[in-house]
């Protein structure tokens, strides 16, 4: 299937420069190459997501006398990571051979220290069972922004969304393994550690995927790049963007109780992550029901 150059890759609203002002002084050219930059590297995050950190704790997982019912899921889970990571990585090279000839990632740049940061810590889940967590919220995310794409086919590129699509196929699953997980590795974590943890997951969440931060100003630089008309004004989209860091809108529209509703009732049943909403701020306990 023929990448059609001439169509966007994703709903404008999944767009972070969509909920400034700056945007509507874009040109529709700008706009249209705006949001093919932005759906690229929403196939990165993916792509590093799966690669870096589903890999690493579910092959720990199998390696752990987990219970008999999970471990024909972890290996189900698994073969589906690596599939997945195949086919965006294809997608992306479709979309934009000369960005993807020589490395995977061109928004998304991580130390080799950080590699290997991420690479220990992901052969311990037992020990970081935020880990899990987080991959929770982001795949119940994914199936949100992928219902999205879905919803609004009919304007977007083809293979783009069919790829989006099977991979929405597959979430529904691995969102109720990543649950089975939990239910059996929460619990048995102590108090004290379960409370490291969840400090862990804050500080994740409010550095790399809360508010836009390095991806998404790279992203903007590369508009900049292959619109040079608009360099003098990418100083102001960028302080655009890190502005969106204090808006409570745009927060929910990233996780809120309609985008991650399973993730948000099960932060409900664990009083340690009473304070979450000081980074996800649209995260408030629920009120025990009477």
């Amino acid at each position: 299937m023929r990448i059609d150059s001439e169509r966007p890759f994703l709903p404008e609203a999944l767009t972070p420069l969509f909920h400034v002002p700056i945007y509507t002084r874009l040109t529709p050219s700008q706009r249209l190459r705006y949001n093919q930059l932005q759906g690229l590297y929403v196939n990165e995050q993916i792509l590093f997501f799966e690669e870096a950190l589903a890999e690493a704790v579910l092959g720990a997982l199998l390696r752990q006398p987990v219970p008999g019912g999970l471990e024909p899921s972890l290996r189900r889970f698994r073969e589906d990571e690596a599939a997945h990571s195949i086919m965006f990585r294809e997608l992306n090279r479709a979309c934009a051979p000369g960005l993807y000839a020589r490395d995977d990632h061109r928004f998304i740049r991580v130390p080799l220290g950080g590699w290997r940061v991420l690479r220990a810590i992901g052969r311990r889940p037992t020990w970081f069972p935020m880990l899990v967590w987080l991959m929770l919220i982001q795949e119940e995310l994914a199936i949100h922004h992928e219902r999205e794409i879905v919803r609004h086919a009919a304007g977007l590129e083809p293979r783009f969304v069919a790829t989006h699509t099977r991979h929405l196929r597959d979430e529904a699953n691995h969102v109720r393994w990543d649950q089975e997980i939990l239910d059996w590795l929460w619990p048995r974590t102590p108090p004290a550690a379960r409370r490291v943890n969840v400090r862990l997951f804050q500080w994740l969440v409010g550095e790399f995927f809360n508010a836009p931060r390095r991806g998404t100003v790279a992203v903007v630089r590369e508009l900049a790049t292959q619109c040079p008309e608009l360099e003098g004004r990418l100083p102001d989209m960028v302080g655009a963007l890190r502005g969106l860091a204090g808006s409570p809108g745009y927060h929910a529209s990233l996780y809120s109780r309609q985008t991650v509703p399973q993730t948000f009732r099960r932060f409900d049943r664990w009083p340690e992550f009473a304070g979450l909403g000081r980074v996800l701020r649209a995260y408030a306990p629920a009120e025990p029901s009477r």
